[in-house]
């Protein structure tokens, strides 16, 4: 039985998923859901170490972290519809990749489930742009719901 799900989301169609899917598992075993969002930041250093004027950097942190505030309120908006009360949390670290913010969070709430989305990437795609769900099943310490999106 589970007692404190946290499921990571970003604003894809697989990550609504994830969500319901974890919305279903809490009131299933009436644990409670902490909802998190990780900005990564690594954008914007990125961008500044190649030349972009660092008034620039600020609005694109700035516009990050706004994007991911309305990510994280609409999906507590879905959970608070769907009859769960769900905490969130805003994740963000100028040094730190996303998957490494979200395995800080499993550890720092005490979570016993993680849920989280996959978007099947194969071939080149996944080599290039890596596997955040991978990287999470391979460093937390506790059972992981990998919801899968759509094959393309």
């Amino acid at each position: 039985m589970y007692r404190h799900i946290l499921v990571a989301i970003d604003d894809s169609r697989t990550s609504r998923k994830a969500l319901d899917e974890a919305i279903s598992v809490a009131k299933m075993h009436g644990a409670s859901l902490e909802i998190v969002h990780a900005v990564d930041e690594s954008l914007v250093h990125a961008f500044t170490r190649h030349g972009i004027a660092l008034t620039s950097a600020r609005q694109l942190e700035s516009a990050l972290m706004e994007s991911g505030r309305t990510v994280l309120d609409t999906a507590l908006e879905v959970a608070r519809q769907a009859g769960i009360e769900a905490t969130g949390r805003l994740l963000a670290a100028p040094d730190t990749h996303s998957a490494d913010q979200i395995v800080a969070a499993v550890e720092s709430a005490g979570a016993d489930l993680l849920v989280v989305g996959s978007h099947g990437r194969r071939g080149v795609r996944r080599l290039l742009l890596g596997s955040v769900a991978e990287n999470l099943v391979r460093k937390v310490g506790i059972s992981a719901l990998i919801v899968r999106g759509q094959q393309h």
